[in-house]
């Protein structure tokens, strides 16, 4: 797995296209679950984070309150898990089947080892994120590491598109863009469902 995740850094097509062959789907989930925890964890190394934990240990006191409970850090951490595996096993099906409009001829499983291994750069672009420096600088730079990061995987996800299901380079940019406007928009309805669900519980 660790030799495909390299070949995606440097021969992404002929990776991806070797992915969605096997049909790793397995592997893929894998790196969705690793770059997830990864990100979480790069989220908590953050110079912000860093400075509130010294301030705490000098004072005495905490200073982050969580007025509730979807303002800790599990819930942040469980909501970000469980985001990443919504947008890839449903944007898996939606780009699957808009890609029929193509004539795309992959699988299902394809897709989505495809798009699992996508998720490559987050490896590099987190630890980079969570090392930076503090101040206004710093936060330009994480907000630059993680825009272009974001458009790395993107980009992947096209060519993920393209080789799994063999169709052409407009079609995988089409097929990319409105089954992802469609999934945003599904993302967001369960999130202020779940929000709404937990806070009416509590």
């Amino acid at each position: 797995m660790w030799e495909r995740i390299i070949g995606v850094i440097m021969s992404p097509r002929e990776t991806l296209r070797q992915t969605a062959e096997g049909e790793l789907w397995k592997e893929g989930l894998l790196i969705i679950l690793l770059t997830s925890v990864l990100k979480w964890l790069s989220q908590l190394a953050a110079p912000e984070q860093k400075l509130l934990g010294q301030l705490e240990r000098l004072t005495g006191s905490p200073l982050q309150q969580y007025s509730t409970p979807l303002d800790s850090p599990i819930a942040a951490f469980f909501s970000s898990l469980s985001g990443d595996l919504i947008s890839w096993a449903l944007g898996g099906l939606l780009f699957f089947l808009f890609a029929k409009l193509f004539k795309g001829q992959g699988t299902i499983p394809g897709m989505l080892a495809g798009l699992g291994y996508a998720s490559t750069p987050f490896f590099l672009g987190a630890p980079l994120m969570a090392v930076t420096s503090g101040g206004i600088a710093g936060y330009l730079l994480r907000s630059a590491i993680g825009f272009a990061t974001a458009i790395w995987v993107a980009v992947l996800q096209i060519i993920a598109i393209r080789e799994s299901q063999q169709i052409s380079t407009g079609g995988a940019i089409v097929t990319f863009i409105i089954p992802g406007i469609l999934l945003l928009l599904v993302l967001v309805f369960f999130i202020l469902l779940i929000t709404a669900l937990i806070l009416m519980a509590a």
